[in-house]
């Protein structure tokens, strides 16, 4: 599996905020509630260049709405803590919004 740069940001992130003193104390709420900081965390990091806005912003979406399912998904389960299994699904999430909204945006 080849991984992307935008792949280890985000597995980066997510594995910070597991590890962190304050993740136990986290709550469903409080992850949902960072939406607006991850969309620009993931916007910041995105090599793509010259696509419409509706097309750029689909695709960020789609990848910080992996990273918080991922985020909430470790609070309860330490399978969704483990780093190769947080790569895979940010790599597949990411592999297929590129074909979805980047590669098809002209169809």
């Amino acid at each position: 599996m080849q991984i992307s740069s935008l792949t280890v940001h985000c597995a980066s992130f997510c594995l910070d905020v597991i590890n962190g003193e304050s993740f136990e104390k986290l709550t469903m709420a409080d992850i949902q509630s960072w939406q607006d900081e991850l969309y620009s965390y993931i916007e910041n990091r995105v090599e793509i260049l010259k696509f419409i806005n509706d097309t750029q912003r689909l695709f960020i979406n789609s990848v910080r709405d992996e990273v918080l399912m991922i985020l909430m998904l470790s609070k309860e389960n330490l399978f969704a803590r483990e780093p190769y299994w947080i790569l895979e699904k940010l790599q597949r999430k990411i592999a297929l919004s590129t074909y979805l909204y980047i590669n098809n945006s002209c169809l």
